[in-house]
């Protein structure tokens, strides 16, 4: 399933719906997309997981200009969308993200895409897919919503996030879209996350964090 229609969103209006859905975000994607300036590559080749609308893959390319960028995702009006925005500076790959044989990189990158891996197994195992795939010096960032260890703090942060959706919908409707997404999604602790990218092999970093959402950076 695609992000668009994943979250019930008409391709077209994606990229301004997004942001009154998830709080931080376009903050949140340009700190990951600035993450990839400590690369000494100037020119990296660059593997975006579940693209959507290539909002990540821009930033990274506002970083690193010279980037090749190949975008993954399975829904094809997405990645067409992706080309648009980046005026064809990008390949696709019209494929699962879990399936998917990652090309050899420089930045395995993906933002909103890996909390539909729902198992501890498959997580681990994208991660060590994303390590193979990299060359030395290579590195993963990631943005997305990693919960707090304390019950006490994950409250607070869905307090926050309930305020962000009340600025555009219903408290109703905003209650309803986090429990739509609680079944959908899975979102793992930062701690485990940070786990299970140590597990594959990576020297981590949180170069970002505000609430519940964070930008995660695996250096090999």
């Amino acid at each position: 399933m695609g992000a668009a229609t994943h979250l019930g969103i008409k391709p077209g209006a994606y990229d301004k719906t997004i942001a009154t859905l998830i709080p931080h975000y376009r903050e949140l994607l340009e700190a990951a997309g600035s993450a990839v300036d400590i690369l000494a590559r100037k020119a990296p080749v660059v593997v975006d997981l579940g693209t959507g609308s290539g909002a990540l893959a821009q930033q990274i390319l506002r970083v690193r200009p010279k980037a090749r960028v190949t975008g993954v995702d399975e829904d094809a009006t997405m990645l067409d969308a992706a080309v648009r925005r980046l005026r064809g500076n990008i390949t696709t790959i019209e494929e699962n993200f879990e399936r998917v044989r990652i090309p050899a990189c420089d930045v395995v990158s993906a933002s909103f895409a890996l909390h539909h891996v729902p198992t501890d197994r498959r997580k681990a195992a994208v991660y060590k897919r994303c390590f193979a795939a990299l060359r030395p010096g290579g590195m993963f960032v990631s943005a997305d919503c990693f919960i707090a260890t304390s019950k006490p703090m994950q409250v607070q942060h869905r307090n926050a996030w309930l305020a962000h959706l009340s600025k555009t919908y219903s408290p109703a409707k905003s209650e309803g879209f986090l429990r739509t997404w609680a079944k959908e999604d899975v979102y793992f602790t930062l701690d485990r996350e940070m786990e299970f990218l140590k597990g594959a092999g990576f020297s981590v970093e949180v170069s970002w964090r505000k609430d519940s959402f964070a930008v995660l950076v695996g250096l090999k």
